[in-house]
Formats: structure tokens, sequence, C-alpha cells
């Protein structure tokens, strides 16, 4: 028996990074969440696109969690002595939340390719917005309060970088949902 993928139930697959009262334990989180976007969300969601008939909507996928990768680089550089961060809790549970859509996920979209996608697309969205507009600008102005100004420059361009993402999202999803059978893909991706 398969189960309806709902845009919730994709959401699910967002592990959001936390905020903790020592800014090397909240850089722990954060490289945490951008390598398992990097190495699992992104790289499904390609998948997902890539098998759907959409190649060059996974190549955005594609594109973006190697962006998020280049993110974790980024701070791992300011803390060299840093390692392998534990796996989050949130972390987990997304990756769990994945496991289970991906056990039913062939099957919808060889059922609904379109729907699949369109759902990547807006979680993709929602991810994005979140991070730029809640999650890292926090980040960044702990590390602005604790006068670590290397750190709090990264979260700045991640926060710029995250926002793009969201941008090229919002106009794969826009053409997509204009002309589903043509493969959509915004400019300079």
């Amino acid at each position: 028996m398969s189960i309806e993928i709902t845009e919730d139930m994709i959401f699910q697959c967002f592990a959001a990074a936390r905020q903790a009262d020592d800014s090397a334990e909240t850089a722990l989180s954060f490289v945490d969440v951008e390598e398992y976007e990097s190495q699992v969300m992104y790289p499904e969601f390609a998948r997902w696109a890539e098998k759907a008939g959409y190649p060059k909507l996974a190549t955005l996928f594609r594109k973006v969690a190697g962006e998020e990768k280049l993110h974790a680089v980024w701070l791992r550089n300011l803390y060299a002595d840093m390692g392998v961060p534990p796996r989050g809790d949130d972390t987990r549970r997304a990756v769990e939340a994945l496991a289970t859509i991906k056990a039913n996920c062939d099957e919808l979209i060889a059922l609904n390719p379109h729907g699949v996608v369109e759902k990547a697309l807006t979680v993709a969205i929602r991810v994005e917005e979140r991070e730029y507009s809640d999650i890292y600008p926090r980040f960044r102005d702990q590390a602005d309060s604790e006068g670590d100004g290397r750190a709090a420059e990264v979260y700045r361009r991640v926060v710029d970088s995250e926002r793009q993402h969201a941008g090229w999202f919002e106009t794969a999803l826009a053409d997509f949902r204009r002309n589903a059978v043509a493969e959509p893909v915004p400019a300079g991706v």
C-alpha cells in the first residue's frame, strides 16, 4: 500500500540548525544541517526531478546542494578543530522522514511526476526562506554579539546565498506551473 506524499510530509525532511549558548556549538549544528542538505535532501530532490523527466530541475537541486556544502566549508574554515559534527535530533528526524518518503516516492513519481516535483520545489522555497529570514540571521547576530566578526561575515554570506536559492526555486516553480511540459530552469543557473 502506498501513501500520498504531501508538501508537509516533504517539509519534515527539513532539518533546522539549532542555536546554542556557545557559538561553536551553534556552528556544529549549522555544519550538520548544511551537510545533510548537500548530501541527502537536495540530492534526493534531484533524483525525484530526474526520475520525473525534469533533468534541468535536477541540475538546479544539485547546484544548490553544492552550495550548501560550500556553506559548511566556509564555517569549517573558522573552526578547524570541529571534526565531524554530531548528528542533531532534528537532522536524525529529517533523515528518517526522507527514508519513509523514499520508500513510496518512486511509485508516486510514476503516477504523478508533476505533483512530486512541484511539492519538492515548494518545500525548497520554504526551507531556504526560513534559513535566510529567521535561522541564520540569529546565528549572524550571535557571532556579532560575541565579537566574532569572521563568523558573522560567513553567516551574512550564507544568508545572501540562501536568499538567492529561494529566488532560483521561486522562478523555477513559477515557470514549472506555467508550463510543466517544457522544462523550466531559472536564468543564470
